[in-house]
């Protein structure tokens, strides 16, 4: 019981740890100026889903765990125009149970592209573009699977529309919401499509509470199961995110939060939490 109630302690400080910076995406950064977001994070799996959703439990003494950590930089070419560049660094552990482990390290895809503001709304709310490309920073083996990616080029176009809430829902609140179509280009693809939608509240002068829900697909030829989700092709996950932010000054904040994933497709069910601060220079 006391084992119980000490990891249900653990896991609710895990869901104040993870505000990803994709949150503040679609809002212009603006002219010359820029956003630097480094962040770390953590993710485990045991169990999974199989193909068609249903629960299937791991391995005695499997587990999978990825801690990593990500430079995001934005920089304002003009009031509408940003550059944008996020580098991701990972270290996973694969334990296949029996004293036996499987480590990788090193940098993953590379993620460079533009957002353009394609329509402001008074200011208060923005309808943007992005497109860009996905490089990987490693080398993957012939027969092209690595722990740290699919080792395919790609791109993705996304189309973002966010801003302040209504006063009479929350004053001074606002939300996000993201369409994402990615293509990697390779003969199994994948295909990917995904929806993130954002509310966030503030709840005092510096503090505010956000909720994420993420919806995504992933179609590929190639269904194999991998417990490694970096490095799987058809998949698809619901992935709900509670999130926490302080506000230290106007030109820095850190947010906390955690997620967990209900349901799935071919994929994990995991849970991770991050630590992540945000820089406006």
């Amino acid at each position: 019981m006391k084992t119980r109630r000490l990891f249900t302690f653990v896991f609710c400080l895990l869901m104040l740890f993870i505000l990803p910076y994709k949150t503040f995406a679609g809002f212009p950064i603006g002219k010359y100026r820029n956003l630097v977001v480094p962040s770390f994070s953590y993710y485990s799996q045991t169990d999974h889903f199989d193909v068609h959703g249903n629960y299937i439990k791991g391995a005695p003494g499997a587990r999978f765990s990825s801690f990593s950590a990500n430079l995001y930089v934005g920089y304002g070419i003009s009031r509408r125009l940003d550059l944008i560049i996020s580098v991701p660094y990972l270290y996973q552990v694969n334990n296949l149970g029996q004293g036996k482990s499987i480590i990788s390290q090193g940098a993953g895809d590379m993620v460079a592209g533009l957002s353009y503001n394609l329509i402001n709304f008074k200011y208060v709310r923005f309808l943007s573009v992005q497109v860009s490309g996905i490089i990987p920073l490693y080398t993957a083996p012939a027969n092209g699977n690595s722990a740290l990616g699919l080792g395919n080029n790609g791109a993705e176009v996304k189309l973002m529309y966010c801003g302040s809430l209504p006063n009479f829902i929350a004053d001074k609140g606002y939300f996000n919401t993201e369409v994402a179509y990615r293509r990697y280009f390779n003969a199994q693809g994948p295909d990917q499509f995904s929806f993130l939608g954002t509310v966030g509240i503030p709840v005092s002068w510096h503090n505010q509470v956000s909720l994420d829900v993420t919806v995504f697909r992933s179609f590929s030829s190639n269904t194999t199961f991998n417990i490694n989700y970096n490095a799987e092709r058809d998949y698809a996950f619901v992935k709900p995110q509670l999130n926490f932010g302080h506000q230290f000054s106007r030109r820095f904040s850190m947010f906390l939060g955690g997620y967990y994933v209900p349901y799935g497709i071919n994929t994990g069910l995991g849970y991770g939490g991050s630590v992540v601060a945000i820089f406006k220079l």
